[in-house]
């Protein structure tokens, strides 16, 4: 890497909503990134907890919006920098110290326009529901992406700002926003070796049941006949059994059942009663 002084300014946009029991870890591990120079931004989503409080703790800049959703946060993030690299990061993420370091240096290198790690790890994996959320992913171990997983994809977690803007930022689709940029972008992201950051995944009833009902309602999610069928309780009993016993967790099969039944709250929502798609 270049000395710190011709490095191109860096800023980490944080999306938040309702997120007081994670973000201030999340910010607390960017706030001793070894990269510099470097900013972080949060975007409040119209949090109705002490979310914004403990982010002024944080962040070198804090902005508030109506809950509108994250695509509309994170465009509000980009356009209140003028960073030449932007870094897109969640509230329920905590990050090794050399992440942005890492993640950015092949753009800083002219070699990707964009960058994602395949080094992320599942924080909360000591709560079951989190790794029935893996399994239902068809994963067995911590890692969120598989062993197999290719060095390219269509979701960018750094991007440099000329290419975010040139692709309009991201589209207000809901579920999927992320894969529309990187269609719009038209290049696909590089993996970035050696960036490692850790991710919550949903650990409580409450939270599989949101987080499958706004995948349900996103825009990019097939809401054909043919999908609401495969979450349908006999379906979801069917594809669970197997697994459950494969894998020796016999609460995967309820795991199952609130999850596809939360998916098929959120597409006949979207489909017949014109919900938004914000959680």
């Amino acid at each position: 890497m270049t000395d710190s002084a011709q490095r191109p300014l860096v800023a980490v946009i944080v999306a938040a909503y309702n997120e007081q029991a994670t973000v201030e870890l999340c910010l607390a591990s960017l706030s001793e990134q070894t990269y510099s120079p470097m900013e972080i931004i949060v975007v409040d989503d119209g949090s109705t907890d002490s979310t914004v409080e403990i982010a002024r703790n944080y962040a070198t800049k804090v902005f508030l919006q109506p809950h509108r959703g994250p695509a509309v946060a994170r465009n509000l993030g980009a356009s209140r920098t003028d960073a030449r690299i932007l870094v897109f990061a969640d509230a329920d993420m905590s990050f090794d110290r050399r992440f942005v370091e890492r993640l950015v240096e092949p753009i800083i290198a002219g070699s990707a326009i964009g960058t994602f790690t395949k080094e992320e790890y599942v924080r909360n994996w000591d709560r079951r529901l989190a790794r029935c959320w893996n399994l239902n992913n068809g994963l067995t171990t911590p890692r969120r992406h598989p062993d197999d997983f290719p060095d390219r994809d269509w979701v960018f977690r750094a991007i440099d700002r000329s290419a975010f803007e040139r692709a309009g930022g991201y589209a207000d689709v809901g579920y999927g926003e992320d894969v529309v940029l990187g269609k719009k972008v038209g290049e696909m992201a590089v993996a970035a070796p050696g960036a490692v950051c850790y991710h919550d995944n949903p650990s409580t009833w409450r939270d599989v049941f949101r987080s499958a009902r706004w995948y349900g309602r996103g825009e990019t999610v097939d809401r054909s006949w043919r999908t609401m069928l495969r979450h349908t309780l006999p379906w979801s009993v069917k594809n669970s059994l197997r697994r459950a016993i494969s894998c020796r967790e016999p609460l995967f099969p309820l795991f199952k059942v609130v999850h596809d039944f939360a998916v098929l709250v959120g597409i006949f929502e979207a489909r017949f009663l014109n919900r938004g798609h914000c959680k």
